[in-house]
């Protein structure tokens, strides 16, 4: 079968987000990992605290949690419960993954929404430390939650398509 462009394309885009937003994660995560490191050292070897280090590892911390979060939504590697799901034919497993998908959609829509206004009425605001502008960290709900939001939609709209990965019905009577 071939799947419309419109679904090939948000797709695409939801594979291109998750691929950057992996490379965006190790590359945070190094820089934190460089930042402690470098506290540490300069604490227990030279005797000096760095004042900016543990400001800028909790805002690298935010973005790669919340990154790793939305790219979980992609790739599917959250924990769940599948008693449920098991219990069930395939033709109601597919729809109940596909409700699940739209409560994650609507999750992240309002993560969205919710981190947007945040960050509007925290604009203007520093940080203590290192006085950057302190919307950097906030952006990241937003930011977050749009890509869950686009995740959820990839995979919900991709769940019709025959070939979705969803369980199948085998047989007429599994049809629901």
């Amino acid at each position: 079968m071939n799947t419309p462009l419109p679904i090939r394309l948000l797709d695409g885009l939801s594979s291109l987000a998750g691929r950057l937003t992996g490379y965006l994660s190790v590359a945070m995560t190094l820089t934190m990992l460089a930042v402690l490191v470098a506290q540490v050292t300069a604490r227990y070897f030279f005797n000096v605290a760095l004042s900016w280090s543990e400001e800028l590892s909790l805002l690298l911390f935010t973005w790669v949690v919340l990154l790793i979060g939305s790219l979980g939504v992609r790739e599917g590697f959250h924990v769940r419960l599948t008693l449920l799901p098991d219990l069930l034919k395939p033709a109601l497993q597919r729809w109940l993954e596909r409700l699940i998908l739209l409560g994650i959609l609507g999750f992240g829509i309002m993560l969205a929404l919710g981190g947007y206004t945040y960050v509007v009425e925290t604009v203007g605001q520093t940080s203590a430390a290192i006085a950057y502008p302190i919307e950097a960290l906030h952006l990241a709900a937003p930011v977050c939650g749009a890509l869950v939001a686009l995740h959820a939609l990839a995979k919900l709209v991709t769940s019709f398509l025959p070939d979705s990965g969803l369980p199948e019905p085998t047989t007429p009577n599994e049809a629901g």
